[in-house]
């Protein structure tokens, strides 16, 4: 395996880290049959990192994981901002990264609108009433 590429299916491992989402369960209702595993907090996650070719993650990432990571090929952020990740150090281990940059945008627009729509239209006082 050369530098940055990921293995082949049948020995990829996808690590899913968050404290809320259920990324883990949802992913094994596709039966991919690529192998997976879940964890819900730091220490869990620290634990379990050098399993993972692939990790899905968003708040609990601490750059030191890198060196606790030595399969790491690819991280996607579950956010839109990467600012918590060390891109220096990801380039120089050959793990990318990915955000979920501009996922939410329509349904934040369009939130935005209905909160304004909503407060023009007193919806709050009517809730109230």
């Amino acid at each position: 395996m050369t530098t940055g590429s990921l293995p082949p299916k049948a020995k990829l491992t996808i690590g899913f880290a968050h404290a809320a989402y259920q990324l883990g369960a949802r992913f094994a209702l596709r039966n991919t049959g690529l192998d997976s595993f879940e964890v819900r907090n730091f220490v869990a996650l620290e634990e379990r990192i050098g399993e993972a070719d692939v990790l899905v993650v968003s708040g609990m990432w601490q750059n030191a994981l890198l060196a606790k990571a030595p399969r790491l090929r690819f991280v996607q952020s579950i956010s839109a901002g990467v600012n918590q990740y060390d891109q220096t150090m990801f380039r120089a281990k050959g793990v990318r990264l990915a955000s979920a940059q501009g996922v939410n945008e329509v349904a934040v627009a369009e939130h935005a609108m209905a909160l304004m729509l909503g407060l023009r239209r007193q919806l709050h006082i009517a809730r109230d009433n």
